[in-house]
């Protein structure tokens, strides 16, 4: 058998579907979905929802405001599902960024059938607010620099490569690629504590380097990059 794919209903089509499934006996879902050419799990969406697509049809006058206080209700049910999943998450201490929710409200609309929902910035801050949640961090340092050694550095910089080739100037640096550990950021309710686990210590040690016209990128090479050893084996990144 072929798979429907779901297709935006409108109100009066979602109480045409109600209406033969009461007066036909309350028949399945097959049935309903063979009958109005609508994927099984659309249909059963909408039998899930039965009493609030009634009481949308009941409490407006035209089919645009039923329409309208249709998508309300099945903005609502996101809206609910979704922080469902996010104090799930959060429960267990993963870090959720604005972005994972957004692409989680997205997920949910599909699943929905609501081709229109769009988890735009907009609507995530309207979210946030709507259920107290902020951005904090997990854990940090909080860190300071000598501006009075930066500024003197800056000074003397220009003389020190003014007699150079700008081809031949390069600037390198070492750092560690902490593979294994997640964000230090994450939406959280605002009278929650964020508290975060034991950092692992798993690593790449990469060195970056690069002239000042960028005509000789040295990162490209890996011969560059410090082997590390990761599950008995060496890696080069």
């Amino acid at each position: 058998m072929t798979t429907l794919k779901r297709k935006r209903l409108s109100l009066r089509e979602k109480i045409d579907i109600l209406d033969y499934r009461k007066n036909n006996g309350n028949v399945g879902i097959r049935v309903l979905a063979e009958k109005f050419q609508v994927g099984k799990t659309q249909i059963a969406d909408i039998v899930s929802n039965t009493e609030e697509i009634y009481k949308a049809w009941v409490e407006n006058g035209n089919e645009e405001r039923k329409l309208t206080k249709l998508r309300k209700c099945e903005g609502s049910v996101i809206d609910k599902e979704l922080l469902v999943w996010f104090s799930k998450t959060r429960e267990k201490n993963l870090p959720v960024s604005g972005p994972t929710i957004q692409e989680k409200a997205k997920q949910l609309a599909e699943v929905h059938g609501l081709n229109d929902f769009k988890a735009s910035n907009g609507w995530l801050e309207k979210f946030r607010k709507r259920h107290n949640i902020s951005f904090k961090s997990i854990c940090g340092e909080a860190s300071s620099v000598d501006r009075i050694a930066v500024d003197d550095w800056k000074k003397k910089l220009p003389n020190i490569i003014d007699k150079y080739e700008k081809r031949d100037i390069f600037n390198a640096d070492e750092t560690e690629l902490f593979f294994r550990v997640l964000p230090n950021k994450t939406m959280a309710f605002k009278n929650e504590t964020c508290n975060g686990g034991k950092v692992s210590k798993e690593r790449l040690t990469v060195l970056l380097c690069c002239n000042i016209i960028v005509c000789h990128n040295l990162c490209r090479h890996p011969g560059l990059f410090i082997p590390t050893p990761v599950n008995g084996k060496f890696i080069y990144v």
